[in-house]
């Protein structure tokens, strides 16, 4: 899998990820408002790390299930009367799905999972379940999935996504990044989607940044920030019909770019700001691509993105921090292009209204269908 020679500013970043976050790693942005449970697995020994906060009082038992939906008293006990805080538990198989049920002495359980799917060849894809909403309510896990491209995923890799039962994929790449890195879907029946290319490449406004003489990594990525506007702008019409069947009730849905964080990104700081994830939340997931993923390192070994014949092969001779930004998810670039929507539209929903066209009845359904 090689980053495509065309390169548009959305795809820039659009290169293999690393493995698995650490336990502490994935801590440190779940404290930062992510969620307050963390969950880990060591793929090598199958073993998951499962940890919780202290608020949750005493916990009466752990149960595991391959659903979504089973019910508290209906999994699998794999812990009980549990005096610390965390638990170890070692899986059969990474062939399916696992949720986890913490249900303490009192109060109601919370259910919880691996947000980054234990893929071999994929790129950043990742469930957005769990996170709690201002209303109180939980966006629900296995129905809505962000990824990066996915023409890296093996056999094995296709065994566990079956089990997932996604219906829709909704592919925002180019004509091209479909062409040269084609998805070539193998777990189960979807309606893969795509869509026009935009009828403008930003990519090269983005790129006049470094002709300036006295760039810096704050004007990059000064630029990389005001060039989100535009990618939500140029996205509207696949972000529209995304909308459209997650109201009409067509779940579990995928959505993917290739580095699974621009146009991704974007995309889902829409649907959770419409599930109303407050944004902090939202903000710290759009971070989590850059504790899954290391962007820069795989550009560095990247042959095809540094042939002389790309147009931009000139990035391989600048200085690694001017390209840095580039590869990043700063939370200050999500945060830009939320608050280019709130001062031209007046809030992000007004955007989602006005721009993609949800209406109230469209969102209530999506949270009727989304949020427990």
């Amino acid at each position: 899998m090689s980053i495509q020679k065309h390169v548009s500013a959305v795809s820039l970043a659009a290169i293999m990820a690393c493995g698995l976050a650490s336990a502490d790693e994935a801590g440190k942005i779940e404290a930062a408002g992510v969620t307050d449970i963390a969950v880990s697995l060591d793929m090598e020994s199958k073993v998951y790390s499962i940890s919780w906060p202290s608020s949750l009082g005493e916990v009466a038992r752990i149960e595991v299930a391959m659903d979504e939906e089973t019910m508290p008293g209906n999994g699998k006990i794999i812990a009980e009367d549990l005096s610390a805080s965390s638990v170890t538990w070692a899986a059969d198989t990474l062939e399916e799905r696992h949720y986890f049920l913490i249900v303490p002495e009192e109060g109601e359980a919370v259910r919880t999972a691996l947000r980054l799917l234990p893929l071999e060849g994929g790129r950043n894809f990742r469930d957005l379940g769990g996170y709690k909403t201002e209303d109180g309510r939980t966006v629900k896990w296995g129905k809505l999935y962000r990824s990066g491209v996915m023409d890296g995923l093996t056999d094995e890799d296709y065994d566990y996504l079956s089990g997932l039962g996604i219906q829709v994929i909704c592919d925002l790449r180019t004509a091209r990044e479909r062409a040269e890195e084609p998805t070539d879907w193998q777990a189960g029946q979807v309606e893969y989607l795509t869509f026009p290319d935009p009828e403008e490449d930003d990519s090269m406004s983005l790129m006049t940044v470094f002709q300036d003489p006295e760039v810096t990594p704050e004007k990059v990525s000064q630029a990389m920030a005001g060039a989100y506007a535009d990618i939500a702008q140029d996205q509207v019409p696949a972000y529209r019909e995304m909308f459209d069947r997650l109201a009409a009730g067509e779940v579990p849905l995928a959505f993917n770019c290739s580095a699974g964080k621009d146009r991704t990104g974007i995309g889902a700081a829409l649907l959770l700001t419409a599930l109303g994830v407050p944004r902090e939340t939202v903000v710290a997931d759009y971070a989590l691509s850059e504790i899954y993923v290391d962007y820069m390192e795989e550009f560095a070994g990247d042959e095809a993105a540094l042939d002389e014949d790309s147009p931009y092969a000139f990035l391989a001779k600048l200085p690694p921090e001017m390209v840095a930004p580039l590869m990043r998810s700063d939370p200050l670039y999500i945060e830009t292009a939320l608050l280019d929507m709130e001062e031209e539209y007046g809030s992000v929903l007004a955007f989602l209204h006005e721009e993609v066209e949800v209406t109230d009845e469209e969102l209530e359904a999506i949270r009727a269908q989304l949020l427990h």
